[in-house]
């Protein structure tokens, strides 16, 4: 049987990870998907959360931290997958599926049509300009946050994001640039 005192620090330490999850899971899965496509992000959002739990006792106190911490777990694991498959990866855009998406055929298959550009533009980028990019717009991270997990200072990973950007943006097609900026 378990103490009382042992089992309420259970249930507490329980609820903190669920809140935890809660405030994360979308960041993680975007920026998981970022790096190596949608088809991977479910199973490596649940593996940071899995690692997450095992590590318990060394999560950063305040949520800022904790953030940054699941994200460097992420970043390890999608490091890793890399590794492991060695092949070209699919990223995700903002221009990804939402609730709002169009009902239409037409609309979808455009919206479709954009999302293969994107990723294509993502691809040829190299490995760290997909990195910053997914770091920044799709895990929603600072430039402290970000100069904390990929090294360097903040504003390194502030000039190297902005040329990323210019790059990505360099080789999307001039209307789904402006549609994207509007």
């Amino acid at each position: 049987m378990i103490p009382p005192m042992q089992a309420e620090h259970r249930a507490a330490a329980g609820a903190e990870i669920d809140d935890l999850y809660r405030r994360n899971v979308a960041s993680i899965h975007r920026f998981c998907a970022s790096q190596l496509g949608r088809d991977a992000a479910d199973d490596l959002t649940q593996q940071t959360f899995l690692r997450a739990l095992a590590a318990q006792d060394r999560i950063p106190v305040p949520a800022a931290e904790a953030r940054t911490w699941l994200i460097a777990i992420a970043r390890n694991l999608c490091i890793d997958s890399y590794r492991r498959n060695g092949r070209l990866r699919r990223v995700l855009d903002r221009l990804g599926r939402s609730a709002a998406a169009p009902v239409n055929v037409e609309a979808v298959a455009e919206q479709r049509e954009q999302l293969r550009s994107v990723e294509r533009a993502l691809a040829s980028l190299r490995p760290r300009e997909r990195e910053l990019i997914g770091l920044r717009v799709a895990a929603g991270l600072s430039y402290r946050e970000m100069a904390q997990i990929a090294g360097g200072t903040e504003q390194i990973c502030k000039v190297a994001t902005h040329r990323a950007l210019v790059r990505l943006r360099a080789r999307l097609p001039r209307a789904l640039v402006e549609e994207l900026e509007s």
